[in-house]
């Protein structure tokens, strides 16, 4: 009779190599890799997290021999794929050469600041702060230890004062650094007749359909191009081209009796929102979007058989380049940013290729709501919904702005910040503007705050990386807040979390004395 303790041990053993092969295949090969997990990452990093080669670029053979110093640098440049044009932007105020020489040695000792994992540690939840920093919040104070004696300011003050709203953020100091402060320190607190500059051209009427309602819309648009020439050269241009450009962009417009579609998709709502819109303003056919490869035939049969119903990001991106690049590096897009990690390939033959098959990596699919780590703050009724596609926030046909300025937000997010917009200043604007009492750019949209409009060469683009102002807040402050306010007013307003949260629906309660000290000392 068979001992019962080597029967435990056999199936002990058993279990083992079982489990070990599971491992082995998760690690190498593909499957559940939130098993593999050690810990939560941030909140931003969560919808990636099981893309683990985006982070973790080195191999297993470079984990056992390269030095700790090689592996920190790899990851420091993993880093930078997704976040060094962000750091370039804000021009780093702490990039990696002020910690290099031999007098900054001591510096590096108590803060090794060539490595982002330093201070930003991930699948350690219980010790992050926001900003996904992870070390304690006396930073600073391992190379500013004399600011109280440099700074009369600054005697006195404790180092969780540092990074207060209006003071200092390690890497993005661009609406706070001390000449600025000076050169903007006596603005208004409300500038008289203030517009959003290219807010007011985006919500313009579009010149097409206005030329259109004219009794003679080939001059209404030739007159339109003539003065926008004259506006950039400063000086008279010749017409004639306009005149001809002018009857070339007419010539693109459709109608709904210009749709060519398979029957089954021709919906009468949908070729009627789709008539008034830019796309049908620019010659876009229904098969542009639906089936590009075939966008310029009028076989019905083909087009069927390549119609895809809902179109995904990559079509949008081939006339959108701009706005669906931002997009994936905000939270909405993030899982199809483009250095994020591919789905492993391994070619196999034999007992290896069942292997494969169960083990099968797949590609990150959009997340859906009530898988983010915001999900208690969005309504309950969309946490089914998926982000990642432009159609979640647009209508596709019609390209609506104003719902995807306002609408489009507050369909999902039920913050308290979000919901107060309705009783706040920013509101009643946007209503006037909408009502043709203000001004076009004279209201005040979610998008215009959180999706500012950016400057691309002689024109602009949408930013559709959300995400872009809120981390650090103060980054709002040039592209945003100062479109309307004074400096002075919105470095207090983004201080004052009540005030944040009512959706700026008042003035601010607190006062931030850094543009008082840096007039000071100006003096």
């Amino acid at each position: 009779m068979i001992n019962r303790n080597h029967m435990l041990w056999v199936l002990w053993i058993i279990l083992s190599l079982m489990g070990m092969m599971i491992i082995t295949g998760v690690i190498f090969v593909g499957g559940p890799r939130h098993l593999l997990l050690i810990g939560k990452t941030t909140a931003a990093h969560g919808q990636i997290e099981l893309a683990c080669e985006s982070c973790h670029t080195t191999g297993l053979i470079d984990n056992l021999t390269k030095s700790p110093k090689k592996l920190a640098a790899a990851m420091t440049k993993a880093c930078g794929t997704c976040h060094l044009e962000e750091l370039n932007a804000a021009n780093d105020s702490h990039p990696t050469k002020k910690f290099r020489g031999a007098k900054k040695a001591k510096t590096r000792a108590q803060l090794n600041a060539f490595y982002c994992q330093t201070c930003h540690a991930e699948h350690v939840p219980e010790i992050t702060r926001p900003m996904a920093v992870s070390l304690p919040q006396d930073l600073c104070v391992a190379c500013h230890t004399k600011i109280g004696e440099e700074r009369e300011s600054h005697a006195g003050l404790e180092f969780t004062t540092c990074a207060s709203a209006g003071c200092h953020n390690y890497h993005d100091n661009t609406a706070l650094y001390e000449a600025f402060l000076v050169k903007h320190g006596h603005g208004e607190d409300f500038l008289p007749d203030a517009v959003q500059e290219f807010a007011a051209i985006s919500r313009t009427p579009a010149i097409i359909r206005t030329a259109l309602d004219e009794d003679d819309p080939i001059t209404a648009l030739e007159t339109y191009l003539n003065d926008r020439d004259t506006q950039k050269a400063e000086q008279d241009v010749q017409t004639t081209d306009n005149r001809t450009k002018a009857k070339e962009m007419l010539d693109l417009v459709l109608y709904a009796k210009d749709v060519i579609a398979p029957e089954q998709y021709q919906d009468q709502d949908a070729i009627t929102a789709w008539e008034s819109s830019a796309h049908a303003g620019a010659g876009l056919n229904c098969a542009a979007c639906h089936a590009p490869d075939f966008k310029d035939t009028t076989d019905l049969a083909l087009l069927e058989e390549n119609w895809t119903e809902r179109p995904g990001l990559a079509v949008c991106s081939d006339c959108h380049e701009n706005q669906a690049e931002t997009f994936t590096m905000g939270k909405h897009g993030m899982r199809f940013h483009p250095e994020i990690a591919k789905p492993r390939t391994v070619e196999a033959d034999g007992p290896m290729s069942i292997a494969v098959h169960v083990f099968k990596d797949t590609p990150l699919k959009p997340t859906s709501i009530g898988q983010t780590s915001r999900k208690d703050l969005m309504k309950p009724d969309v946490h089914d919904m998926e982000i990642g596609n432009c159609n979640t926030c647009h209508k596709p046909h019609e390209v609506n702005l104003e719902v995807a300025g306002v609408e489009a937000c507050t369909s999902c997010h039920n913050d308290d910040h979000t919901q107060n917009y309705f009783n706040s200043r920013h509101f009643e604007l946007w209503q006037l503007e909408l009502s043709g009492e203000g001004a076009p750019g004279t209201g005040v949209t979610c998008a215009d705050c959180h999706m500012p409009k950016i400057e691309a060469g002689d024109s602009f683009f949408t930013s559709h990386n959300q995400n872009d102002f809120l981390r650090p807040k103060e980054k709002m402050i040039r592209p945003v807040c100062m479109s309307c306010h004074g400096l002075g007013f919105s470095i207090d307003a983004l201080a004052d979390p009540k005030l944040v949260e009512s959706n700026f629906n008042g003035r601010p309660s607190k006062h931030i004395e850094s543009i008082d000290w840096a007039l000071k000392r100006e003096e």
